[in-house]
């Protein structure tokens, strides 16, 4: 396990590389670097340091989230596991390029192990997939109408992008609702996919068990679905820390901005970090974005009229928290829990976590 997880990292590295060859040419050629090299070093550490407590605390209401979204499926797993296991998605989802569905499936995978039936585990994960791209989709559209009602003016190029973000948005958000309203639907498209693969592997292989897991897993899916909308109230609260979570996700860019002595407007805020994250949602084939995200970020605020010195020094600091700081972290939980499976600490399928 161990040689896999090296060997994946290593695959990785030169598309990081590329990235930020690719974010040190945009330097190079449009921003002075003197000045933004300035700015950093005039950054006061006691602010950013707060910035990286915050985005700690974003994923604590991240993960308390996903408990709470559990919890009206009569699913259990204790604060400890969901944070930790949250970290670990976040770390798949920056060192594999497929950020809109890699953490997911990890979350799903781990909690499985701890005895969590697999439908529940997905309906959880989906449901507050929904629920996030809902916030980023009404957060870009109340910033639109903020500049429109009040006459702000308004750069091109980010209506343009929160235009695009939107109709990209609502088309996926919309297939997600469609199927999960449509249980037939996706039960034939299972099946469907069951025959291609037969078809490819000319049937060497035997799908039976695979079919049955798959549609006792999309029944549970959909019960648990059902349970969702038997007790909307139950979503209150998880819906809420999710909010909470977003907030303190755009809390780290305004502690980042007012470290270097530059206060941004909320609103500003809000929508470059929403479109940031629309932007991560989109598989680009670079571990983390690197690179092009913060191209993106520093385009972005430099639309704003942020000068570029400050934009990229911003930029590059906010990424560290985001990014590296996270990445460390992440690490260090995918090797917590690969410790604790060693060690035969993790709770065995079938039984209820009692931590």
């Amino acid at each position: 396990m161990m040689l896999k997880r090296k060997s994946l990292l290593i695959k990785t590295v030169p598309f990081i590389l590329l990235g930020l060859l690719a974010f040190a040419l945009y330097l190079i050629f449009f921003v002075n670097i003197g000045e933004m090299v300035a700015k950093i070093r005039q950054t006061s550490l006691s602010i950013y340091l707060i910035s990286i407590v915050a985005t700690v605390v974003e994923m604590v209401f991240f993960a308390f989230a996903w408990q709470f979204f559990l919890i009206p499926l009569s699913a259990k797993i204790s604060f400890k596991k969901a944070f930790m296991y949250s970290w670990v998605s976040n770390f798949i989802d920056l060192l594999i390029p497929a950020e809109s569905i890699s953490g997911e499936i990890v979350r799903v995978y781990l909690i499985t192990r701890d005895g969590v039936d697999t439908g529940k585990a997905a309906a959880s994960a989906v449901t507050q997939r929904i629920f996030s791209m809902v916030i980023v989709i009404g957060a870009l559209t109340t910033g639109a109408l903020y500049f429109s009602i009040f006459q702000i003016p308004f750069p091109s190029l980010i209506q343009s992008l929160i235009f695009l973000a939107l109709v990209v948005g609502v088309f996926f958000l919309s297939i997600i609702l469609i199927l999960c309203f449509k249980e037939n639907w996706t039960q034939k498209l299972i099946d469907k996919l069951i025959v291609l693969v037969e078809r490819i592997s000319r049937k060497r292989w035997n799908l039976d068990a695979w079919r049955d897991r798959a549609r006792k897993g999309t029944r549970a899916f959909y019960e648990s679905l059902r349970a969702f909308s038997a007790n909307p109230r139950k979503l209150i609260l998880p819906v809420g820390l999710s909010i909470l979570s977003w907030f303190f996700g755009v809390l780290v860019y305004y502690l980042v901005f007012a470290a270097m002595g530059y206060i941004l407007d909320w609103i500003i805020l809000i929508i470059v970090y929403s479109l940031v994250v629309a932007l991560k949602s989109v598989p680009i084939g670079v571990p983390a974005e690197v690179g092009m995200a913060e191209i993106a970020m520093t385009v972005l605020f430099g639309a704003f009229s942020v000068p570029s010195p400050i934009s990229a020094a911003a930029t590059i600091l906010i990424r560290i928290v985001t990014v590296w700081f996270r990445f460390i972290i992440g690490f260090g939980a995918v090797q917590w829990v690969g410790v604790k499976v060693l060690l035969g600490n993790a709770t065995p399928i079938g039984q209820k976590d009692e931590e």
